[in-house]
């Protein structure tokens, strides 16, 4: 990794740690739970009870939590020692603490983790903040048992949403405003096809994505022209 990259790597990680004291409020939002409905969607017709879970980037551990309610075992790791501190403190007061750990990693691209370890693998919004998606994918691939699940979220290049905050953060920095201020991070979105190819030389197969995280009504919350994410589910070859 160049320097010029190490350094875009660590500004995306400071900037999260930032808002780890303010992120399970965000969770509490309607474009948040949303997210939440889709992943429900994803997993539909999987026995998720007793299984083993990545959630990388796990923030919070929102989502972490979320997994271990429906009785999976989960490892939540991330690059901010704040998130991991705050996602162990959260999680500390409820019963199934004991199906949960945090741990703070360098990358999610090299994983201390054994080859077919993991029956799912979560990473909700965290490739496009990374240098090297693609090497992520492979990692996860590596990580997952034969059959094994990834559910994976990316900026939606083709959304008429994520096309306008685009402009919104072009036109904030111009007039020297943060507007928008992720997409000082966000650097990897994605069409749909794109993103299949990505998966496919990662060794996944898969269906069509699911669209959301629209703030405009259901409708358009499902339409790929709208919807300004994507949530793929795919699977490693059994």
């Amino acid at each position: 990794m160049s320097a010029i990259g190490t350094q875009f790597a660590d500004h995306a990680v400071n900037y999260h740690a930032s808002l780890a004291a303010s992120w399970e409020d965000r969770y509490r939002k309607l474009s948040f739970q949303t997210r939440q409905a889709v992943l429900m969607k994803c997993l539909q017709g999987w026995d998720l009870a007793g299984s083993l879970w990545l959630d990388a980037g796990c923030g919070t551990g929102t989502l972490s939590r979320w997994l271990a309610t429906k009785g999976c075992g989960v490892l939540g790791v991330d690059a901010a020692s704040e998130m991991i501190t705050a996602a162990a403190q959260t999680s500390a007061a409820h019963k199934y603490s004991t199906r949960v750990g945090f741990v703070k990693v360098k990358t999610i691209a090299r994983l201390a983790l054994d080859d077919n370890l993991l029956d799912g693998v979560l990473c909700s919004s965290v490739l496009e903040y990374v240098l090297d998606p693609a090497a992520c994918l492979v990692e996860f691939s590596r990580v997952l048992k034969p059959g094994g699940i990834l559910l994976v979220s990316v900026p939606n290049r083709n959304s008429l949403v994520r096309r306008a905050q685009v402009a919104c953060h072009r036109m904030g920095r111009f007039i020297g405003r943060d507007w928008v201020r992720f997409l000082d991070y966000s650097r990897n979105e994605y069409s749909t096809r794109e993103f299949q190819r990505l998966l496919q030389e990662a060794g996944f197969s898969g269906q069509a994505p699911i669209p959301f995280g629209s703030p405009l009504p259901r409708l358009a919350r499902r339409s790929r022209s709208w919807a300004p994410l994507m949530m793929f589910a795919a699977q490693k070859p059994a």
